[in-house]
């Protein structure tokens, strides 16, 4: 572990000295999940959404829960063994957790398909490295979600979070009731070797499934 950290910041330094420091104020780029990311509203340094006008989420008793996206900062038909193993891990446990969190409540009833009365939840789980002493909402940078040689160090020191983006709309219509983008700035992202594995983002993603149940507890 010692040896691979010290050869990964070796061939870090080199990058830098051959194309220059990174820039920590870069903005994040959109993952592309959400319809539209230009009229979001901040609310803290860590999160941003917008409701429809006149929406009522608690008009509906009836939700049905969209596989869950996940981002890994590649193109999808580029994704190696690893990262489609995590990918499904990741997908299957945060909607396993929504299904149980969601039932606490006994308002929703959850389907397998979605007709006019039925909300629609869709989400999608990336990563990003954090600056802390940032305060200003996507002063954030993208990252692979996964160990690579430009990742690693931001992974070791405990700058990754989960990006949660979700999307709540009715039906089958294409104009959302809601949508939000919410760091879980609380939960790092821990390696426990030189891989990203489940368990590494797993206490990230119960930050995400606690976050996502409190729309839907009433």
């Amino acid at each position: 572990m010692k040896f691979k950290r010290v050869v990964f910041a070796f061939m870090i330094g080199m990058i830098f000295l051959m194309s220059g420091c990174a820039d920590k104020n870069a903005h994040l780029k959109n993952t592309g999940f959400l319809n539209s990311y230009e009229e979001l509203e901040s609310s803290d340094s860590f999160s941003a959404s917008k409701m429809a006008k006149n929406a009522d989420i608690a008009n509906y008793n009836k939700l049905y829960i969209a596989p869950i996206k996940v981002v890994f900062g590649t193109l999808e038909n580029t994704e190696s063994a690893e990262q489609k193993k995590l990918s499904n891990e990741i997908s299957k446990y945060v909607k396993a957790g929504y299904i149980r969190e969601i039932k606490k409540s006994k308002k929703y009833k959850i389907v397998e398909t979605a007709d006019a009365d039925t909300l629609v939840l869709e989400s999608a789980i990336s990563a990003v490295e954090t600056h802390l002493d940032d305060k200003k909402w996507n002063q954030f940078s993208p990252i692979a979600m996964d160990i690579t040689v430009t990742s690693y160090n931001s992974y070791a020191d405990g700058n990754v979070r989960i990006l949660g983006e979700k999307r709540i709309s009715a039906g089958e219509s294409s104009t959302p009731l809601f949508e939000s983008k919410n760091i879980m700035k609380d939960e790092k992202i821990s390696l426990q070797g030189d891989t990203l594995e489940f368990e590494d983002v797993k206490e990230a993603l119960d930050g995400w499934i606690e976050h996502v149940k409190s729309y839907f507890a009433y």
